[in-house]
C-alpha cells in the first residue's frame, strides 16, 4: 500500500481540523477541565519449562503490563468531548522478554513504553476524531472476550512467555520462539490518525492510518478498517470485530472475533481468527469457553478453558498448538485481581523435532 506521500499531509491537516472544530475556537467554550489519574501494577510469578531446563521467576505480566496514565478533558458547549490522554509503561522487565538464560527483573524505560499520546475529539452525532500515538482498528479486531480471564489467557497466547525458545530433547536450541510460532495477527499502537464512527443499534465502522513513531528502523505505514458490534439482548450480551490490516510491503490480514455471554449464569465463548491474504499463507483460530460467578462475596471468579491452533507460521507446513486453563479472582474492595493459569505450547516443522513448553503463572493485578 503507498501511502507514504499521503501521512505528512494527513497527519497536520488532522491537528488543524481538531483546533477548528466549532465550538472550541474560543475560550468560553471549554468547561473546566477534568482530570483522571490511573494505573495499575501487575506482577506475576512465571514457571517456563522447555523440556530440557526450568526456570521460576518475577516478572511485569504483559498480558496487561504496569502502567499510569492521565486523561485531561473538556466537555465543549456544542455538547462534544476533547480530551488529552497519555499513558506509558514503567519500563519493568515483562513476561515477553524473558528468557530460560534471562530472568532478571530490571527497570529500562524507553521510547518504547509510550502507549498512548493522543488527542480525542468525541461527538455523540459526527463520531470520534483521534490523533497520536494510540491503538490502530487493527489493534480491537482479536480481542472480543468476556470471559473475565484474560490476565492468564487470551487470543495473543504468548503475552506471558514469547520470547522463550523451544529446544531438543539434548538443550539445542530451534531458533524459534514461542513469538515466531504464535500470533493473533492483530495490529498494535502507531502514531496515527483514527476515526470510528458512531453506534448504530451497536453496529459502528472504524478505520486509521499511521507510522510507528517509536522506532526510526520502521519505515513501514500502516492502515487498517473495522466493521465493531456489540449489543446487550437481554439475558444475551455479544460483541464482535471484522476487518483488514495492511502494513507497506507486507502482506494484508483478515481479522475477526467474536465473544457471546449469557448474563443469568456467566456462561461465555470467545473465538478468533485471521489469515493473511498475500504471499504468506500464515493463519491460526482461537477458541475459548469460560464461566464467571459471584462465588464468594469478596468478587466475581472467572475460569476459562482455551485452544489455538496455527498453520505456516514460522514456514510452510509447521503447526503451532497451544491449550490452557485460567482462574481470576476479583477482589472488589481492593481493586484487586487474582490469577494463575497454565499453558502448553506445542510446535511441529516437520523436520525438527522439538519439546513442549510449559508456562504456569501465579500473580495479582492492582488498579488505581
Amino acid at each position: 500500500m503507498k501511502c507514504h506521500r499521503i501521512f505528512p499531509v494527513l497527519a497536520p491537516a488532522s491537528l488543524g481540523l481538531l483546533l477548528a472544530i466549532p465550538g472550541a475556537a474560543s475560550a468560553q467554550d471549554f468547561s473546566s477541565p477534568t482530570f483522571d489519574f490511573y494505573g495499575q501494577l501487575n506482577f506475576g510469578l512465571f514457571n517456563v519449562d522447555n523440556g530440557a531446563a526450568s526456570e521460576t521467576y518475577l516478572a511485569d505480566n504483559d498480558a496487561s503490563n504496569s502502567r499510569i496514565g492521565f486523561n485531561l478533558g473538556w466537555d465543549l458547549s456544542t455538547g462534544a468531548n476533547l480530551r488529552f490522554n497519555f499513558e506509558t509503561a514503567l519500563g519493568l522487565t515483562g513476561s515477553t522478554a524473558t528468557t530460560i538464560d534471562d530472568t532478571d527483573l530490571d527497570v529500562d524505560w524507553s521510547s518504547s513504553e509510550l502507549r498512548k499520546f493522543e488527542l480525542i475529539y468525541a461527538t455523540a452525532g459526527a463520531g470520534t476524531l483521534s490523533l497520536g500515538q494510540g491503538s490502530m482498528t487493527g489493534d480491537d479486531l482479536s480481542y472480543s472476550d468476556f470471559s473475565g480471564t484474560t490476565l492468564v489467557a487470551g487470543s495473543s497466547v504468548t503475552d506471558i512467555a514469547s520470547s522463550v525458545e523451544f529446544v531438543s530433547a539434548a538443550n539445542v536450541g530451534s531458533g524459534v520462539t514461542l513469538g515466531d510460532a504464535f500470533s493473533n495477527l492483530a495490529g498494535s499502537r502507531r502514531f496515527r490518525v483514527r476515526y470510528d464512527t458512531p453506534s448504530y443499534n451497536g453496529l459502528a465502522f472504524s478505520a486509521s492510518f499511521g507510522r510507528n513513531a517509536l522506532d526510526e528502523s520502521d519505515t513501514s505505514e500502516y492502515a487498517d478498517v473495522g466493521l465493531l458490534y456489540e449489543r446487550d439482548l437481554g439475558p444475551i450480551k455479544i460483541a464482535s470485530a471484522l476487518g483488514y490490516t495492511w502494513e507497506e510491503d507486507a502482506d494484508e490480514v483478515l481479522l475477526g472475533s467474536i465473544a457471546v455471554r449469557h448474563n443469568p449464569t456467566g456462561l461465555n465463548m470467545a473465538f478468533a481468527a485471521g489469515e493473511q491474504q498475500g504471499d504468506g499463507d500464515d493463519d491460526y483460530m482461537y477458541l475459548k469457553l469460560g464461566i464467571e460467578r459471584n462465588i464468594i462475596a469478596a468478587g466475581s471468579t472467572a475460569f476459562s478453558i482455551d485452544l489455538y491452533e496455527g498453520n505456516d507460521a514460522v514456514v510452510s507446513g509447521s503447526e503451532s498448538t497451544s491449550y490452557g486453563v485460567g482462574l481470576v479472582q476479583n477482589l472488589d474492595a481492593y481493586n484487586t485481581e487474582v490469577y494463575a493459569g497454565y499453558r502448553v505450547y506445542d510446535y511441529d516443522e516437520g523436520g525438527t523435532d522439538v519439546e513442549d513448553i510449559d508456562v504456569a503463572v501465579f500473580g495479582a493485578r492492582w488498579s488505581f
